[in-house]
């Protein structure tokens, strides 16, 4: 039987659950929810529903359409709110990244999906593409040795401006370390210990704080990550690369290579073959609705992204290495 589906906010980052359902046999989208008439109507042509199934409000959808699950991609300042709202309602809950805007909403919210019997997971989707996906078997496995440091670059220029993250403290971290972070634990196969961070902002900057930031991560393991991003530099640059005791992994413009320092020239590793990511998160997403497989994305694993995100802030802005397992427990 299939999962019956109401959508809230289906334009931007909510289209492509909205594109996506019409074509598998385990998902049906029932409700559309949105303030915005154009992106109802794009919606409406995409899963063929009548203007009865479009609603301007949540509650409103909850009230007229029975449902399993709600999918939820509206503004970040808005997640805690429309979760809350399904969760109880008894509904399943898929959200957009970032979870919340804060730690202590999130572990709020994965309370209150058990305290309901249902569940809740984050659309986190960057990690499940083939070459993170390489990288995370290759750690695991020891390919090459075990890892032992680090290093994740992205520079850019945002010509259109900012995002949904202008008026944040830590606009970066908030907005794309949100995902560099899922990415980096996913990669490196392992749980933070130790974190570190020091944001900023540059004077030609839009951003109201923190549209750069540097970090550091100490894994459990051993290993350490830098990290060195931001939307306002003048040249786009970006790599990421691992260390191990075989040679370097890194991975830039989408390619893969080993270099081992006795060697004159990098190896290119073969990326594994692996679904689109958003199909992976649809895929591991109805496996944990109808077997209880719980999927690397659900609300209480995501829990330490949000707690490395919100950890680094405070890191900033007191000038502090963070405790991860303390901050997480506490924070």
């Amino acid at each position: 039987m299939s999962q019956k589906l109401i959508h809230i906010g289906v334009g931007g980052r909510g289209k492509w659950p909205i594109n996506m359902v019409p074509n598998r046999d385990d998902f049906d989208t029932v409700g559309l929810v949105d303030i915005r008439e154009d992106h109802l109507e794009t919606a409406m042509g995409v899963t063929g529903l009548r203007e009865s199934a479009c609603f301007r409000t949540l509650d409103q959808a909850l009230n007229k359409v029975a449902c399993n699950a709600v999918v939820v991609a509206t503004p970040p300042a808005l997640h805690t709110e429309h979760c809350l709202m399904a969760l109880r309602a008894g509904k399943h809950v898929l959200v957009e990244k970032p979870f919340t805007k804060s730690l202590a909403d999130s572990k709020m919210l994965v309370d209150e999906a058990e305290k309901h019997g249902v569940t809740i997971c984050v659309s986190q989707n960057a990690k499940y593409n083939s070459a993170s996906v390489t990288m995370n078997r290759l750690i695991r496995e020891e390919a090459y040795g075990k890892a032992c440091f680090g290093m994740h670059i992205a520079l850019s220029w945002r010509k259109k401006g900012v995002h949904h993250s202008g008026e944040d403290t830590h606009s970066y971290l908030w907005e794309r370390g949100i995902h560099d972070f899922d990415t980096m634990r996913f990669r490196f196969a392992d749980t933070p210990k130790r974190m570190w961070a020091h944001d900023f902002n540059p004077p030609w900057s839009p951003y109201m704080a923190g549209a750069g930031a540097h970090a550091w991560i100490e894994f459990e393991g051993g290993a350490t990550c830098g990290y060195l991003c931001c939307f306002e530099s003048h040249k786009k640059a970006g790599m990421s690369r691992i260390d191990v005791e075989g040679g370097t992994l890194e991975l830039e413009g989408g390619k893969l290579t080993l270099k081992h320092r006795e060697r004159d020239e990098a190896e290119e590793i073969p990326l594994d073959e692996c679904p689109d990511s958003t199909t992976v998160i649809m895929n591991k997403w109805s496996d944990y609705l109808r077997k209880g497989i719980e999927p690397e994305f659900s609300g209480r694993n995501n829990l330490a992204t949000v707690a490395m995100v919100e950890g680094c802030g405070v890191a900033s802005e007191e000038g502090r290495v963070v405790d991860f397992k303390q901050y997480l427990e506490e924070g």
